[in-house]
């Protein structure tokens, strides 16, 4: 069985799995597994696992273009979390639960009782590979909502799998662990991030895989903000038209389009923080409240009151 270093060929000698990945929770030493089976990245597994609570949130973890996907392996009555250093509500996770963190937004968990689960990690460089090895359409982003557990019987499956392997320790589950990674990568782009689709409609007149991640990260940055075409087009040294119409094949939607639903997404995390209609609205990139309100509606197919009551 590989085991994690602590040490890879990043600028930064950190990583989100194996002993630096425990360490942000105060643990040592944690069973843990490494493939580098793929030209582009590691896949991951380590067991978080402590009979006590983590003595304060957990520490940052660097900006990195990755997921890790939590599997609990006990419940998690009493803990809160952080995304983009915001505070973000949720409610307690069962064992048997799948929790899903972007690493590029600094999720943070404060966990209040012992504790165990696995978490993989997935690069989405790799995941990009996988896709295109299996053609498989996926432009690097994966659907989920934040600070929400949800079973998904294949990782809940695979999961104990893997753990019992982890658990045995044998040198001879190394292979077996990697067929395992590369399983949990596949069932998380088929069911989260992928679409069946050849792969000559990939990047055959669309954006490069770059170029669409600068854009995307661009837009993340100044959701509240008016961000021009030109400013998009600019990140992909493309005229306005050209880069329109390659943003287009590579997702499927318009910039403009991305863009609010972008922004629709993350007035639904204000609302369920109880955050008033104005504030939300300024921190979407909404012109008033009037507007934010005529665009959620058309975008969700109801008022953002009447949804943050369902809620």
């Amino acid at each position: 069985m590989k085991r994690e270093s602590g040490t890879n060929n990043r600028a930064t000698t950190q990583t989100a799995y194996g002993s630096d990945l425990a360490s942000r929770f105060w643990l040592d030493a944690p069973k843990s597994h490494v493939t580098r089976s793929l030209k582009r990245g590691v896949l991951a597994v380590t067991q978080i696992k402590s009979a006590f609570p983590t003595p304060e949130p957990s520490r940052s973890i660097d900006y990195d273009e990755a997921y890790l996907v939590g599997l609990m392996v006990e419940n998690v009555p009493d803990h809160e979390l952080w995304q983009d250093g915001r505070a973000v509500k949720t409610e307690a996770f069962r064992a048997g639960d799948t929790a899903l963190y972007d690493l590029r937004r600094d999720p943070i968990s404060f966990t209040r009782t012992p504790h165990h689960s696995l978490h993989f990690y997935l690069p989405r460089a790799a995941l990009i590979e996988l896709a295109v090895r299996s053609g498989m359409r996926f432009d690097g982003e994966l659907s989920y909502r934040f600070a929400v557990g949800h079973d998904d019987p294949i990782v809940r499956q695979l999961g104990g799998v893997v753990l019992q392997a982890l658990d045995e320790g044998d040198a001879a589950d190394g292979l077996f662990l990697d067929h395992m990674l590369n399983a949990v990568a596949a069932h998380v782009l088929r069911h989260y991030g992928c679409t069946a689709s050849s792969t000559k409609h990939l990047y055959n007149g669309g954006l490069a895989p770059s170029h669409l991640r600068r854009v995307k990260e661009l837009m993340r940055a100044h959701i509240g903000e008016d961000i021009l075409l030109s400013q998009m087009a600019e990140q992909c040294e493309l005229s306005v038209t050209h880069f329109a119409r390659a943003f287009r094949q590579s997702t499927g939607t318009s910039p403009h389009q991305w863009l609010t639903n972008l922004r629709i997404e993350q007035a639904k995390d204000l609302l369920r923080q109880d955050h008033t209609l104005s504030v939300v609205a300024l921190n979407c990139g909404f012109a008033d409240q009037s507007h934010f309100t005529r665009t959620f509606t058309k975008y969700v197919g109801v008022s953002p009151g009447r949804w943050r009551q369902s809620q």
